[in-house]
């Protein structure tokens, strides 16, 4: 570092924390392709604009993907597009490099619809088993008791618990 230049320290620091920065986005891009972590990603647009007597334009799109330990990955995709009169939806779910991609389409101007499925890495007959077994990994990773009840929302009868180490006999 050259004290002369007063500068130095702060050049210094910024080269520092810049380094550190791009650190912290290469750990989010390995996090993303790590198949042992929980991660969740959404991502979304919208546009609206109006000229004059013409109807209003608006645009709508969004992404998002959660990602659970296995590999088990599932992804939702909308589209809305006034002017174009196109709406799109799609729901993934992969295990791996496996998945089952399911996207419907509709036109409100031509009427037109449309409903695809994609199948990546296994055919149209492993369909139901890899639903299956996507719901099973899913299942893991999902509470047990239903949110009502985690919220004590009903009532319902309680058990006393006693401490597994009994108080001395003075403090009863």
């Amino acid at each position: 570092m050259d004290l002369r230049n007063p500068f130095s320290m702060v050049d210094n620091m910024m080269m520092g924390m810049r380094s550190r920065m791009d650190d912290m986005h290469r750990n989010f891009e390995n996090l993303s392709t790590d198949s042992n972590t929980h991660s969740f990603s959404s991502s979304s647009i919208s546009t609206y604009s109006k000229v004059g007597n013409e109807p209003p334009k608006v645009f709508q799109a969004h992404s998002q993907t959660r990602r659970a330990p296995g590999g088990v990955c599932e992804t939702q995709r909308t589209l809305k597009d006034s002017e174009s009169g196109l709406e799109k939806m799609s729901m993934g779910h992969h295990i791996q490099d496996r998945g089952h991609v399911v996207e419907k389409k509709r036109n409100h101007k031509t009427g037109e619809r449309e409903f695809n499925q994609d199948f990546q890495n296994m055919d149209e007959s492993e369909a139901q088993d890899f639903d299956n077994e996507w719901q099973k990994e899913v299942s893991k990773f999902q509470p047990v008791a239903p949110l009502a009840q985690l919220e004590g929302s009903k009532p319902r009868n309680r058990t006393v618990h006693r401490a597994a180490i009994a108080a001395p006999d003075d403090a009863r």
